[in-house]
């Protein structure tokens, strides 16, 4: 067979194995290092050390943010995702969660009027993606068993063979985890009084913040009163 021939014939499954294995490459997990460890070590050593009160605290705070990126399991920044990670853990009596899918899965999940409750599925959009990806796969898939059966060329038979492997690979990759979230949101959603466990959770969680933002502007009054004063 020419290589003519051959690219004519194959062209889509060489695109597709292109295009896949350089997504393999690009989401392939980076090795570990010791960067937080060396980070903790330093402000270790700077603490120790004669320091001005300003760079004690600027130390122990960025201590406080890598203790933060190091053991929890949902990113902050986002009030909403923060207080829905917060209140389905402490609603978990049954140990449904598993502690690495939390940040995902909050995503299914949204507040409103103080209250959580569970997306429409096709309204996430990870679920919407993943279903097109597998639709997708499932064709080329399809095709290339058609091809493996038919095909009288055993290099497009090789092809088509890789092709698949290749595919079944990555598409594990997304799919998997995505399962796994959905059976967490299915035994979830089972549990009759989980979502009222998550509400109450949310309720207390955002009553404390009230008393937080209160007792916070007490004392900026407080302290502009005292300056106020001074100037005087």
């Amino acid at each position: 067979m020419e290589f003519s021939t051959l690219f004519n014939d194959n062209w889509l499954n060489l695109i597709v194995i292109f295009a896949l294995s350089i997504i393999a490459f690009v989401f392939k997990k980076k090795p570990k290092s010791n960067y937080f460890e060396n980070i903790i070590k330093y402000t270790d050593i700077l603490e120790k050390t004669p320091q001005p009160q300003y760079q004690k605290d600027y130390l122990n705070n960025i201590k406080k943010k890598l203790l933060w990126e190091k053991v929890c399991f949902y990113r902050s920044g986002n009030r909403n995702k923060e207080r829905i990670a917060i209140s389905l853990i402490n609603s978990d009596i049954y140990n449904i969660i598993d502690l690495t899918q939390l940040n995902s899965l909050t995503q299914y999940f949204a507040i409103e009027k103080n209250k959580i409750y569970p997306l429409k599925l096709f309204l996430v959009k990870e679920f919407v993606v993943s279903c097109i990806a597998a639709v997708i796969a499932i064709i080329f898939v399809l095709s290339n068993l058609n091809t493996i059966f038919k095909s009288p060329e055993i290099i497009s038979v090789i092809i088509a063979i890789l092709t698949i492997f290749i595919i079944t690979i990555i598409i594990s990759q997304f799919i998997v985890p995505v399962i796994k979230r959905l059976n967490m949101l299915r035994l979830i959603l089972k549990d009759n009084d989980f979502l009222n466990r998550a509400n109450h959770q949310l309720a207390v969680i955002i009553e404390d913040d009230q008393k937080i933002n209160i007792s916070i502007a007490e004392q900026v009054f407080v302290q502009n009163e005292q300056e106020s004063d001074n100037k005087n």
